[in-house]
């Protein structure tokens, strides 16, 4: 019997349907999902989620948030969640060179910026990690 997988962004739901089995990003390293699956609260990071079902494997990139885990169901809760299909590859090339290049220019010595370039940074890292899966 499969699991209910729920992905909630800000802009509502983003997924909604029975999987086999659901690889999500956690802080602590990757952790798959499937039926009667103990409880229990992580937080997400940037990342390739990877949702199997019976037709194959799909591929998502969803922003850092939490994931609560059932026997049942899961409920993604994250500020963006892309599918496949939908990265802008050319824009996540443009973020990725645009961010390496400002951490590089201001080392050590803005931690103020050095932050967000950082996130955006992780995002096209995981956008062209994920454009690139079969």
């Amino acid at each position: 019997m499969p699991v209910e997988l729920v992905v909630v962004t800000p802009e509502g739901e983003a997924f909604s349907g029975p999987v086999e089995e659901v690889v999500l990003p956690g802080v602590e390293g990757e952790f798959g999902v499937l039926e009667a699956h103990e409880r229990f609260l992580s937080a997400l990071d940037h990342g390739c989620m990877e949702i199997r079902t019976l037709e194959g494997s799909h591929f998502s990139v969803v922003s850092d948030g939490f994931a609560e885990v059932g026997p049942e169901r899961v409920v993604v809760m994250v500020d963006r969640h892309v599918p496949q299909h939908e990265i802008d590859v050319a824009a996540a090339r443009s973020a990725q060179e645009n961010a390496s290049a400002e951490l590089e220019r201001i080392g050590a010595a803005d931690e103020s910026n050095k932050a967000e370039l950082e996130r955006v940074l992780a995002r096209a890292n995981a956008e062209l990690d994920v454009a690139d899966r079969r």
